[in-house]
C-alpha cells in the first residue's frame, strides 16, 4: 500500500513539476555512480534497504517521537508537513523536480505511520521506491 500510494504521488508530482517548471539543471542522480552487473545490483539494493530504513526512521519514527512528547496535543498535520519539508530539502541533489515529488512521496508515507504507529511498511515502501528508482 505505502508503495503504491507513496510511489504515485512521486511520480505524479514529479512529471506535474516537471511540465510547469520545465527542465530542472543541475541534478544529480546516483543511479548513474552505481556499478554495472551483479556489483551494481548488490549495490542498488544496499542502497535501497539502507535508506529505507535509515530514512524513515530518522525522518519520521525519531522525529514524531520528540515532537510527540512535547506537546500534550501533537498536530499530525503540522508534523508531516515540517519532517516532509526537511525530508525534501535533504533530497536536494536531485533538483527541483527531486524535492517537490520527495515532499509529497514523504507526506504520503508519514500518513501511513501516523495511521499504522509502526514504521516497518514504511520502510518496505520506501525501499521498493528506491529499487524501482535505481533500476
Amino acid at each position: 500500500m505505502v508503495f503504491v500510494t507513496a510511489g504515485l504521488a512521486f511520480l505524479v508530482a514529479r512529471n506535474l513539476s516537471w511540465r510547469v517548471l520545465g527542465p530542472s539543471p543541475g541534478s544529480f542522480q546516483l543511479v548513474q555512480l552505481f556499478p554495472q552487473g551483479l556489483a551494481g545490483a548488490a549495490l542498488q539494493i544496499y542502497a535501497a534497504v539502507s535508506a529505507g530504513l535509515v530514512e524513515s526512521i530518522f525522518f519520521i519514527g525519531l522525529p514524531w517521537l520528540l515532537y510527540a512528547s512535547a506537546r500534550q496535543h501533537p498536530s499530525e498535520m503540522r508534523f508531516t508537513l515540517c519532517v516532509s519539508t526537511i525530508f525534501a530539502l535533504a533530497h536536494w541533489e536531485h533538483g527541483r523536480h527531486g524535492v517537490i515529488a520527495a515532499f509529497f512521496a514523504h507526506g504520503v508515507m508519514c500518513r501511513w505511520f501516523l495511521h499504522w504507529r509502526t514504521l516497518w511498511p514504511i520502510v518496505l515502501g520506501h525501499t521498493l521506491i528506491d529499487l524501482a528508482a535505481f533500476s
